[in-house]
């Protein structure tokens, strides 16, 4: 999985923690399927810092095969586009948790503060305004997040190849 989908995954694994339904990537058909709100986490900008160079972080023991490997680090800049969607019959702002925009803003603010992995870190959330979405049929609600991601790979002593970079505090998923 490519790094900003290793955040859009964790963004939306935290909302989902939090009580709020969240997406990775949406259609409109997609978000008309949720009788609550929910949280669509988009990609807006990405920044790779040091030309996207590895940098040396040391070295640690394989627990499994007692080897030492190298542990690699990189940091990526990005900012992520968060959209809250909630059906009419809810109204902008709803009345129950995670029920309208406006609660649901509230779900995902708390979720962005609390629980991310230690490698993903918020810099700044900022809220648009509630309004109407023609294409979609319901109210929507943006939201900008600023995050610094930081990513680790390890290699073992005699080998140049790097294992994948990982969003720091998450385990890598099988594909």
């Amino acid at each position: 999985m490519t790094a900003v989908g290793q955040v859009k995954r964790a963004v939306a694994a935290a909302i989902k923690a939090a009580g709020c339904a969240a997406i990775e990537s949406y259609s409109e058909e997609q978000l008309k399927r949720y009788a609550t709100a929910v949280a669509a986490v988009g990609t807006k900008e990405t920044v790779i810092e040091e030309s996207g160079a590895a940098q040396y972080l040391g070295e640690k023991v394989d627990e499994a095969t007692q080897e030492t490997v190298s542990v690699y680090g990189r940091k990526m800049l990005l900012t992520l586009l968060i959209e809250v969607y909630a059906p009419r019959t809810l109204g902008a702002a709803g009345c129950e948790k995670a029920a309208g925009c406006e609660k649901a803003a509230e779900v995902v603010t708390q979720a962005l503060m609390t629980a991310l992995p230690e490698g993903l870190k918020l810099g700044s959330l900022q809220w648009g305004k509630t309004g109407w979405d023609k294409t979609t049929g319901m109210f929507r609600l943006d939201a900008s997040a600023k995050y610094a991601a930081y990513f680790v790979a390890e290699a073992a002593e005699d080998e140049t190849v790097f294992t994948d970079f990982i969003l720091k505090g998450t385990v890598k998923e099988r594909e």
